[in-house]
């Protein structure tokens, strides 16, 4: 079960992009730090009351030691989506919203940022070998979703 608390927005950090870093009140836990995904829960502001997943910080993680909203209650609960989204992020879970597939967009890669796309992990060692050959003074990041 997921541990959801709630709380009073005391205190606006910064907006940077798409991330929102806030402190939340929560009762009988004191002020603690947050972050929220601007694109999902929107922008808060203060004395918003919201939601949020307590959890990692909880467990005293070395994930950043930060809580993350959930929803806002206080202008949350409105939200449109974004018009023209049609491909599901979390699909079947209670945060399953619509995107927009990179793919569709003018955001596309420009070329000189080459991506290669792995469907087993198994597949990422030769990759790595031959993306060396190719380029030995190049870099390469590597992505791992969720799924592994």
């Amino acid at each position: 079960m997921l541990v959801l608390r709630e709380g009073e927005v005391v205190e606006l950090l910064r907006l940077d992009g798409g991330e929102q870093r806030v402190v939340v009140d929560v009762p009988g836990r004191g002020p603690r730090p947050a972050s929220a995904d601007v694109a999902l829960v929107g922008e808060a502001l203060l004395g918003d009351r919201v939601i949020v997943n307590t959890e990692a910080a909880d467990l005293q993680l070395g994930s950043g030691g930060f809580d993350i909203v959930h929803v806002n209650l206080t202008r949350g609960l409105d939200g449109e989506g974004v018009a023209g989204a049609h491909v599901m992020k979390l699909n079947y879970s209670s945060l399953q919203h619509a995107v927009l597939p990179v793919e569709d967009g003018e955001d596309a890669l420009p070329p000189e940022k080459p991506v290669g796309v792995c469907f087993l992990h198994a597949q990422l060692a030769p990759f790595a070998w031959a993306f060396a050959q190719a380029k030995p003074e190049a870099k390469l990041g590597f992505v791992q979703g969720s799924g592994g």
